[in-house]
């Protein structure tokens, strides 16, 4: 049933309120706190009917009523408006990032979860992306000894990974100078979902059985499933006990346990997030994060994948100011890793 303008009306000013005082909200307080054209009796009436719809909620302790995730849900969808605001903050908020330069990815958006969550006090939620179309731009192979070697990797997006192997027989600085060249010329340049058992073949019969061959492939192969699964990194958790939501210390701590105990948790139930989306209460699942609320932006590494950058926090947030503030740090970011990690800018 489509809701009049009357009661959509009501339903903002109650969601203003609420997300202001964190107290349930009576009909004589709106009329009296609002330029609102209709009677306390008529507002009362109107507020009885939306309880009724499942926008409203009724607390056992009070005569006011406070949204449920169905209202919150209609509020974002079509009622909220957004603030005005230039978003200084955000943009000199990062400047010390881009100044820095961090090359490695993981790291930035580690960085940039920080960031939001000391912008917005809430707490930040920083998801890199699952790494298939990433490539390998350089191999390296260092001999420690003619039985041990040190395994660098560098991708396209800066990251650095290296590793100890120990071969089963001898191998001469030749043999490793050759796998290193046909790694270098065979495997570069490739998305990491392009290098195949029979792309590695292409290698074996290259540079020859040499006993390297196969500690290389095992951690090319332990790479790939590494850089392809995407890290959740969780900030601020503790600004969360500041909300009257978590004063109850038993409730505070079953929602940051299951947040730091599985960080995946964290991950929205969808993968791909187009400009900001929300996920309001029972919609994040039936576990501790049914009386939260997240919103989350996306950006882009080019070509490469779409990561997501997010706040977690009680129901009672203000959707508007915040998802505002989220999307203008989403595009600095953007702007940032493209001028970190890609050729060109890339404004989305």
């Amino acid at each position: 049933m489509e809701l009049s303008e009357r009661k959509k009306q009501i339903l903002k000013a109650i969601i203003g309120d609420y997300i202001r005082t964190a107290e349930p909200v009576g009909s004589k307080a709106l009329a009296e706190g609002h330029a609102l054209p209709f009677s306390s009796a008529t507002i009362r009436n109107e507020m009885s009917e939306l309880e009724e719809m499942g926008y409203l909620e009724k607390p056992h302790t009070s005569a006011g009523r406070i949204p449920s995730p169905q209202g919150y849900r209609l509020y974002v969808d079509e009622l909220m408006e957004q603030p005005a605001d230039t978003g200084e903050d955000e943009d000199a908020a990062l400047q010390p990032m881009l100044r820095t330069k961090v090359r490695e990815l993981d790291r930035l958006i580690q960085e940039a979860g920080r960031l939001i969550s000391s912008l917005t006090n809430y707490a930040s939620v920083a998801i890199t992306p699952a790494l298939t179309q990433i490539s390998i731009r350089q191999f390296e192979i260092i001999a420690v000894d003619k039985m041990n070697f040190v395994i660098v990797v560098v991708t396209d997006s800066g990251t650095v990974k290296n590793k100890m192997v120990r071969t089963m027989a001898d191998v001469s600085k030749d043999e490793a100078e050759l796998l290193t060249y046909v790694l270098n010329q065979t495997l570069t340049g490739l998305p990491l979902s392009h290098i195949t058992a029979e792309r590695f073949d292409i290698v074996r019969r290259a540079a020859g059985l040499s006993a390297l061959l196969a500690p290389v492939a095992e951690y090319v192969a332990e790479l790939i499933e590494e850089l392809s699964d995407q890290k959740v990194f969780l900030e601020g958790t503790n600004k969360l006990l500041r909300f009257p939501e978590y004063r109850d210390l038993h409730k505070a701590q079953a929602l940051l346990d299951y947040m730091e105990d599985d960080r995946k948790h964290l991950l929205p139930a969808t993968r791909k997030i187009d400009g900001i989306q929300f996920f309001i209460g029972p919609e994040n699942g039936a576990n501790p994060l049914r009386e939260t609320s997240a919103i989350y932006a996306k950006y882009d590494i080019g070509t490469i994948g779409q990561g997501m950058i997010g706040i977690v926090g009680p129901t009672r947030m203000d959707y508007a100011k915040l998802s505002a503030q989220l999307s203008r740090f989403a595009k600095g970011l953007n702007r940032l890793i493209a001028e970190t990690f890609l050729d060109e800018k890339d404004e989305n």
